[in-house]
């Protein structure tokens, strides 16, 4: 059994493990073409990545998809913007528990239809590897 530090004990309160999530953000992107990785986190060999929190931008309507790879399977998570708008979100307990990433594969963000001339678009992954 590992012993807890009493440090530890607000990182393993608000993330149910020991680990330190990060943010990844990509740069602003205009009219990026359908299936374009807005931001893209590689997990290290040896290590399993988990999925804390996610950014998406947009100046219009798209859809976009979280993707990663789990045992070797591809999974995803879509989500629909039925207009211009923003989501961030924040979770305590990671959107892929049970399915964490591959190491030595990404987690992206990707949008599914093109953008159109002049729209911008920017994404970001909130991420944990263990």
């Amino acid at each position: 059994m590992t012993d807890i530090v009493i440090t530890q004990v607000p990182q393993l309160t608000r993330w149910g493990r020991l680990v330190a999530p990060a943010w990844v953000y990509s740069e602003e992107i205009s009219a990026p073409p359908a299936g374009t990785a807005l931001v893209n986190v590689l997990v290290p060999i040896g290590k399993r990545g988990y999925i804390y929190g996610v950014y998406i931008f947009a100046d219009e309507a798209n859809s976009f998809k979280i993707n990663w790879v789990s045992n070797g399977v591809s999974k995803s998570i879509r989500i629909p913007f039925l207009a211009r708008g923003a989501v961030l979100a924040v979770f305590n307990t990671p959107i892929n528990e049970g399915y964490p990433a591959d190491g030595g594969t990404s987690i992206t963000i990707t949008n599914l239809t093109a953008g159109n001339t002049g729209m911008i678009y920017q994404a970001g992954l909130l991420v944990a590897v263990e």
